[in-house]
């Protein structure tokens, strides 16, 4: 059996495996991933969450919406 280690980043979930490897050949893979990176996500996104949640309400629809009056007159051509 050979041995070959590299390191590769999954992009959607997918890690291509160096062109040595021919078509057809079985591998055995093994996947070592740090742990603060797997978790390191989980918390991140509960702290978006919780700091979206935290926000105090900024003001109604109504206080956004605004007029389609522009301050000019706008005349065609007859």
């Amino acid at each position: 059996m050979l041995a070959i280690e590299f390191e590769a980043t999954p992009v959607q979930h997918t890690i291509r495996i160096p062109d040595e490897v021919r078509d057809g050949v079985t591998v055995r893979v093994l996947l070592l991933v740090e742990e603060q990176n797997i978790n390191s996500n989980n918390t991140d996104n509960q702290r978006w969450k919780n700091l979206l949640g935290s926000m105090p309400d900024v003001g109604s629809d109504q206080d956004f919406t605004r007029t389609l009056d522009y301050g000019r007159e706008i005349s065609w051509d007859s």
